[in-house]
């Protein structure tokens, strides 16, 4: 899985679709049965991401069988092999979470690698339901970034941190260059684009009289295991921080 950890709920989800592509007596699991299991599973952020785009998960679903006949394949056993499409789907799932910075693979990434497959069933059900992945992207970057729910997502490394932190300060110093002040809150920071906003997520702001605080958001009683050297620091208004600022 070239160093990406699948969560639980993906592996729910791919035998899943596994027992979709027994049900339908098919040999192998193709785009559709990853497809049908993310819509049965239904939950995580993939199936928030599509009940939010207006998806009806009974109406996809028949979209999905109308698409494929029922085969003759009889095999006792679930354990079918992936078409090279749906090898492609779960290939194109990690290079979304390596460009959303994530260290796991979500069913938010299975979902728009099924969407990355186009020639795969799977999305062309997706299309015919109005869904893109510029759309899916979007409304998964807005769940993971707002809905409580969603916030603490697995799967937060070291070199996360270091660069949701070094972006954090570089966004608020910007700010001040180009305002002459210190933004009230993260919200307060303009020209955002979606990733810019997945970066500040579990980064803690507060504005001070003389600067600002910034602290990364750890448990009670822990520290990130990060240090700058005081050069770092030189001509930044941060006065109040969790990271370490030893020489």
């Amino acid at each position: 899985m070239n160093g990406y950890n699948f969560t639980d709920r993906v592996r729910k989800v791919l035998q899943i679709a596994r027992e979709e592509a027994a049900r339908l007596c098919h040999e192998f699991v193709g785009t559709e049965h990853i497809l049908l299991g993310i819509i049965r599973d239904g939950q995580g952020v993939a199936g928030a991401a599509l009940k939010n785009l207006g998806v009806d998960s009974a109406t996809l679903i028949r979209s999905v069988e109308s698409t494929v006949k029922e085969g003759k394949y009889d095999g006792a056993t679930l354990d079918r092999p992936y078409t090279s499409r749906a090898k492609k789907v779960l290939e194109f799932s990690m290079v979304e979470a390596r460009e959303l910075n994530h260290s796991y693979v979500g069913t938010e990434h299975l979902l728009l690698g099924v969407l990355r497959e186009e020639k795969g069933l799977g999305a062309q059900a997706l299309a015919r339901a109005g869904i893109t992945v510029e759309r899916a992207r979007a409304e998964i970057v807005r769940l993971l970034g707002h809905d409580p729910k969603f916030r603490d997502a697995p799967g937060l490394v070291p070199g996360d941190v270091d660069q949701r932190f070094k972006t954090a300060l570089a966004l608020i110093e910007l700010h001040r260059v180009r305002f002459g002040i210190y933004p009230e809150s993260l919200d307060d920071l303009r020209f955002l684009g979606p990733f810019d906003h997945r970066l500040l997520r579990g980064i803690r702001y507060e504005k001070l009289a003389d600067g600002y605080g910034l602290h990364i958001a750890m448990p009670r009683g822990s520290k990130p295991e990060m240090s700058y050297p005081s050069e770092f620091w030189r001509g930044l208004g941060i006065r109040s921080t969790n990271v370490d600022r030893s020489p």
